[in-house]
């Protein structure tokens, strides 16, 4: 089944496709990307994970900040991501892309704008599971919040704006953005278990209060499949869906 198999011009798919090396998924939110931008699909949601381990990194993040030899050592891949942001281990987490036009009704907007709608149909799904997410409210200095986002390593080490935290004011969704030819990818990472990808940097990262993930808030054990089918809903509910998403297993 190609990427796009199930998608319309009108209407965003939903696809939850089974974990794949990282290499894979950039190519396949990529082509997506390119096929919504040429106006041939409205765009789509996927759901999806990483085999084996990857390390993914923002569009300009420098190399150096990964210890190459420790990814190695443990079998983590290490990809390039077209969106933006910094370092993030997909490893005990469920990936998240969001393909559509920059003027999509639902998803749509200038960055933060959409950021923001993308957001709320993931703390839906976090609210189905039983986990209460709060966006992170915009800083009094937009520019100068990026600046120092942009001085770690670690997605997870501080929140950008909208982004999703916990009550203790923990980042729960990393998120990045890129917009090509009238279309934008949104790719977003929601923890399963507390972040790890420091131990795969090699610079340092001041934390503010962290991450953590869905496992530790609900107190229980968490199945992929249970965080994918939630947040699954979560999309649904803004997309107005009531059909069954599409399971796409690896080419």
């Amino acid at each position: 089944m190609s990427d796009a198999g199930t998608i319309t011009r009108q209407r965003l798919g939903l696809l939850i496709d089974a974990p794949a090396p990282g290499e894979e998924n950039m190519r396949r939110d990529l082509s997506l990307l390119d096929a919504c931008a040429r106006g041939e699909i409205a765009g789509a949601v996927r759901l999806y994970g990483f085999d084996p381990p990857c390390l993914s990194l923002g569009r300009m993040q420098p190399l150096d900040d990964v210890d190459l030899e420790a990814c190695a050592r443990d079998g983590v891949d290490v990809v390039r991501r077209p969106s933006g942001g910094r370092a993030v281990l997909h490893d005990q987490e469920v990936t998240y892309s969001v393909v559509c036009r920059s003027t999509d009704p639902v998803f749509g907007g200038r960055v933060l704008e959409a950021c923001a709608r993308i957001h709320q149909a993931v703390a839906a799904g976090l609210e189905i599971l039983g986990v209460r997410s709060i966006p992170r409210a915009l800083p009094a200095n937009l520019r100068r919040d990026a600046r120092e986002g942009a001085s770690v390593a670690d997605c997870f080490a501080r929140p950008a704006a909208h982004e999703l935290l916990d009550e203790r004011g923990r980042k729960l969704v990393g998120s990045a953005q890129a917009r090509r030819a009238g279309a934008l990818l949104q790719h977003g990472a929601v923890l399963l278990e507390s972040p790890r990808a420091a131990a795969y940097l090699r610079s340092e990262s001041t934390l503010t209060l962290g991450g953590v993930g869905v496992r530790e808030l609900l107190g229980r054990e968490v199945a992929r499949d249970e965080l994918v089918a939630a947040l699954a809903a979560g999309f649904r509910r803004c997309l107005d869906q009531t059909s069954t998403p599409v399971l796409n297993t690896p080419a």
